[in-house]
Order: C-alpha cells, then sequence, then structure tokens
C-alpha cells in the first residue's frame, strides 16, 4: 500500500512539475529559413525576438546567427551562379579557340586567342564560385544551428515528455528527455 501511495504521489508531483514548466512559455519559437517563427507560423521581427530572449542572447547570439545564415545562403547562391556562367565561358571559349587557325579551323588568329582566354576566365571563375559554394554552406548551417539554439534556449532547453502507463517491465511512468 504504501508503494502505491508513494508512486502516486510522485507522479502526481512530475505532472504539476510538466504543466508549470510548460504554462512558463506562452508562445513556443522554432526556426523556418533562417527566421525564428513563433508557434502560430508568424515570422517574427527583430524587435519581438529581441523582447523574447532578452539583450544578452539577442547581442551574443541571435544577431551573429542571422548575419551567419544570410553570408551563407549569399555564398552558396552567388557561388552556383559563378560555377554556371564559368562553364558556360569555358564551353564558347573552346568553341572559338578550336575554330581558330591554331587548331586547324576555319576561325581567325584574333578568335582563337579570345577564346583562350574566355576559358581560362572560366576556369577561374569556375574555382571561385566552388569555393563560395564551400565557404557558404558550412556557414549556412552553423548559422541555422545556432538560431536553433535560441529557439530551444527561448524553449527551456530540453523538450521533457512523461507518459503513464504499460512499460516493458509492467506498468509505470516514464520520461523522455
Amino acid at each position: 500500500m504504501k508503494r502505491i501511495t508513494l508512486f502516486l504521489c510522485l507522479l502526481a508531483a512530475f505532472l504539476c512539475i510538466a504543466q508549470s514548466a510548460n504554462a512558463q512559455y506562452a508562445t513556443s519559437l522554432h526556426r523556418e529559413h533562417g527566421n525564428l517563427v513563433d508557434g502560430r507560423g508568424l515570422t517574427l521581427s527583430d524587435t519581438e525576438v529581441l523582447n523574447l530572449i532578452g539583450d544578452e542572447i539577442y547581442n551574443e547570439t541571435y544577431v551573429g546567427a542571422k548575419k551567419q545564415c544570410k553570408a551563407g545562403r549569399t555564398l552558396i547562391w552567388s557561388g552556383a551562379a559563378g560555377m554556371v556562367a564559368g562553364a558556360g565561358m569555358m564551353l564558347y571559349g573552346q568553341y572559338l579557340f578550336t575554330d581558330s587557325p591554331y587548331m586547324n579551323g576555319m576561325g581567325t588568329e584574333t578568335e582563337g586567342k579570345i577564346g583562350y582566354a574566355l576559358c581560362l576566365g572560366g576556369l577561374l571563375l569556375e574555382l571561385t564560385g566552388s569555393a563560395a559554394l564551400d565557404a557558404g554552406i558550412p556557414l549556412s548551417i552553423i548559422g541555422k544551428k545556432r538560431l536553433d539554439w535560441v529557439a530551444d534556449n527561448y524553449n527551456g532547453g530540453v523538450n521533457l515528455t512523461y507518459h503513464v502507463g504499460a512499460t516493458p517491465n509492467g506498468f509505470g511512468l516514464t520520461l523522455r528527455f
């Protein structure tokens, strides 16, 4: 009888603690595409985020994370565009170069020199675009992880769920965190 009473008291205590912990946070935050979004799915402005998370986390983490996400996306898209443009320049340059007198084609010597310059320029643009893409991917991932941390910190850090019912060893209370 004492075990059942103790179990019920502990169960009631855990339920009360969990309810008060959930009531502490009126809205939950999560990240979507480099922005913090509230529980209703509305994107929060910087002022709203500042009011929710406080000055310290806002200035130390949120501002830098937003900049990292934006810089990462910019590098990814500009790197991809540079790689496509570089490939196009190389193909056109190869076309002009192979028709030059150097390759026994029908083009002029000037076209051959322009084709050679386009090939070199395209190669440099490909390498630059690849470097920008390689730098942008981790920068974007790190910024998004930092925004996730801000949202998790506001939401209470650890998601604690509980279940009362059948367990592998009988009947009891299971906690997941």
